[in-house]
């Protein structure tokens, strides 16, 4: 727990005794630590730790608990915001058209880019499926060591299944040098790297005149799929989120979509066009 964590020995017991400069130390010690996988805990989840000390201590002080608050203003680490270029429907759709269909690399860039944006899985998930994950008679793609070390198994169908056949068929075959497990091959008939997805994303995209990522991808799946009417604990689970928090992310909407909603629904609006 934050208080214990943070306060002296002597007054542990003692909310009344955690200062600022307590705080900050153990926001400190949080940046400091190694998450159960070996690497530094990130800082959307030092974050969330912080901002609970902050509204405890917060509602401490609404009560008349204490009589100054010791995290109004303790700094909380900088997180990676989601990507502001989105592709829409109508630029996702002339994405997935860039490759070259007639070409070996092109096949492979297209099916590459329909799992993406049909599945919403991560870079690093991407390039860790193996030939074996792939079922494309039931139409499922099972998802080895995502976050969290779970695996999971999301549908894939459509667009992403015939871009998938038409590349197992007509461009893998011609990648391979040797015996490899993994689905998406590179030039020399190897894994292919995140590096190399990133890039290939990032150049069919300014192939088209956008600015895009794979995640770019992965918030353009989630937030049609929530505009489109999907359950957002469905998003959660093809996204492979432990928690609704984080899928809820991806529920924003931009000025152009409130506008759309207070022309339909606000009352005066509704008077006006009458």
């Amino acid at each position: 727990m934050v208080i214990y964590s943070c306060a002296c020995a002597k007054s542990r017991d003692d909310v009344r005794a955690v200062s600022e400069e307590q705080l900050v130390a153990y926001a400190r010690h949080l940046a400091s630590l190694t998450s159960r996988w070996g690497g530094p805990i990130k800082p959307a989840s030092r974050a969330a730790e912080l901002v609970h000390a902050q509204r405890f201590f917060a509602w401490l002080t609404k009560r008349g608990l204490i009589l100054q608050d010791p995290a109004s203003e303790l700094p909380l680490p900088k997180t990676h915001p989601l990507p502001r270029a989105v592709p829409t429907v109508t630029q996702a759709r002339r994405l997935m058209a860039a490759p070259d269909r007639t070409t070996v690399l092109g096949r492979r860039a297209r099916a590459i880019l329909e799992v993406i944006y049909g599945t919403g899985i991560r870079l690093s998930e991407c390039s860790r499926l193996d030939l074996g994950d792939l079922d494309l008679s039931r139409g499922l793609l099972l998802i080895r060591d995502g976050k969290g070390r779970k695996d999971r198994c999301v549908p894939v169908m459509g667009r992403a299944a015939v871009a998938l056949r038409w590349y197992l068929q007509h461009s893998r075959p011609e990648l391979l040098r040797r015996v490899e497990p993994a689905l998406f091959l590179s030039r020399l008939g190897r894994r292919i790297s995140t590096v190399c997805l990133a890039r290939l994303v990032k150049a069919h995209g300014r192939a088209v005149g956008l600015e895009i990522s794979t995640h770019s991808l992965r918030h353009a799946c989630a937030t049609q799929l929530l505009r489109g009417g999907a359950d957002i604990r469905h998003v959660q689970v093809l996204l492979g989120h432990r928690q609704l928090e984080s899928t809820a992310i991806y529920t924003r909407v931009d000025i152009a979509d409130l506008r759309r909603v207070l022309r339909r629904a606000h009352p005066r609006e509704r008077a006006a066009r009458t």
